[in-house]
């Protein structure tokens, strides 16, 4: 065997053309005690590119489930890890995510954004890698935002922030957002879903389509778009040509919530059931009942968490389409969980008591931090590292990290 066949060779000096003491004649064992207090990103992105030997070392897939369990002892992740659950990735979140949370008064900057909004926001929605950002409120408004002119301790940017304000974007309520590219779509209880070019000069409306009843939420992927609505329904929509194409009488009351996957549709409804949709099939292939209806639903990393009226999340697993309920737990909010995102970091949770929860993603998640506001938070939304909150005071909540790199 060669050396570059065995990358522990690299660790005999006269390899590096010296018989002095380096970093490398150091034990494997002790190099990792070194990395340990090290940031884990460090290592696994800039450390591992130093040379071939570091690279072999940070590579072990041990290393990091090791890591994560002396930080974080709960079981993690609560789901049994397959074999392509990428634990450097994991290792990174986690530390990454608990780091940002745990003083996020230290180590996060907040905005509070009031321009051209008059009344609860209950949808926002982060895209652009959480550089731009959509809102929709009960006065109709619909609004852009660039959270990346966001300066602390400089209220003049927050104005300067905004990119676009359409009033009467909608002739009802706007509740709910979503968004493909450079395509956003807005749904509202005027019972239309509008579709937006993000890419024209000024906000322009691409196509419309209008529903029987109030658009409660919304899936929007490449070339389908999936809407649940107040009058029971789930509705199947072609976005290229803003046609219905199919629609099903699941839910025996209003559908509040939905997610999908490319195999199904899962949608949560007033009638305390979720509706488990084969989109091959149009047919349904489970419904679950977890005890109360579901207000909010977030599907990421193979996990289904729900969040209920009671304060209550639920974790459903997905692999092979079974949809089993695995674990109910309580995120100690006293009100109904409007809105949740989950990472493989933390779980963040939006309730009408007032407070979103930072929560740890293992078994019994215990709370990292909690956000506490004046009014309800009615929505929710979070990418790279960037949180906005939508409140019922008429206002949006931005966190940044104040290290942006």
């Amino acid at each position: 065997m060669t050396n570059e066949q065995d990358p522990m060779l690299a660790y005999n000096p006269t390899n590096f053309g010296t018989s002095k003491l380096h970093l490398l004649t150091l034990p494997p064992e002790l190099l990792l005690h070194i990395c340990s207090y090290l940031k884990a990103k460090f290592v696994i992105k800039t450390l591992s590119q130093v040379c071939k030997a570091l690279n072999e070392l940070v590579k072990d897939e041990s290393t990091w489930r090791i890591r994560v369990a002396k930080r974080f002892p709960k079981p993690f992740p609560i789901l049994p890890a397959d074999d392509v659950f990428d634990w450097q990735t994991a290792c990174i979140e986690r530390e990454e995510k608990f780091e940002l949370w745990c003083e996020p008064e230290e180590t996060m900057d907040h905005f509070t954004y009031r321009e051209e909004i008059f009344a609860p926001v209950d949808a926002v929605h982060l895209m652009k890698n959480g550089q731009l950002l959509a809102s929709g409120s009960r006065d109709r408004y619909l609004n852009l935002i660039d959270v990346t002119k966001l300066e602390s301790g400089d209220p003049v940017s927050v104005k300067a922030s905004k990119v676009e304000s359409l009033m009467d974007a909608h002739k009802g309520w706007i509740w709910s957002l979503a968004s493909v590219g450079n395509s956003l779509c807005s749904g509202s209880w005027d019972t239309y879903i509008k579709f937006w070019d993000l890419n024209a000069p000024q906000l322009q409306t691409v196509n419309k389509i209008k529903l029987k009843s109030a658009v409660l939420c919304m899936h929007y992927e490449e070339g389908e778009l999936f809407a649940g609505g107040f009058d029971k329904k789930t509705y199947r929509i072609d976005p290229r040509t803003s046609s219905i194409v199919s629609e099903f009488m699941l839910h025996k009351k209003p559908v509040l919530c939905m997610v999908a996957d490319e195999k199904h549709v899962i949608t949560g409804g007033e009638d305390e059931t979720i509706y488990v949709l084969d989109r091959r099939s149009n047919g349904v292939l489970k419904s679950i009942n977890i005890g109360s209806f579901a207000m909010s639903m977030c599907y990421n990393d193979g996990q289904l968490w729900v969040g209920d009226k009671t304060g209550h999340i639920h974790l459903l697993d997905p692999k092979h389409g079974k949809f089993d309920v695995v674990q109910s737990y309580e995120t100690g909010q006293s009100g109904k969980i409007t809105d949740l995102h989950n990472t493989l970091g933390a779980i963040f949770s939006a309730s009408t008591d007032k407070t979103v929860n930072v929560l740890e993603p293992n078994e019994n998640p215990g709370v990292i931090s909690q956000l506490k506001f004046d009014m309800e938070a009615a929505s929710l939304s979070y990418q790279d590292n960037t949180l906005a909150i939508g409140c019922s005071n008429a206002s949006i909540g931005i966190w940044r990290p104040k290290n942006i790199s």
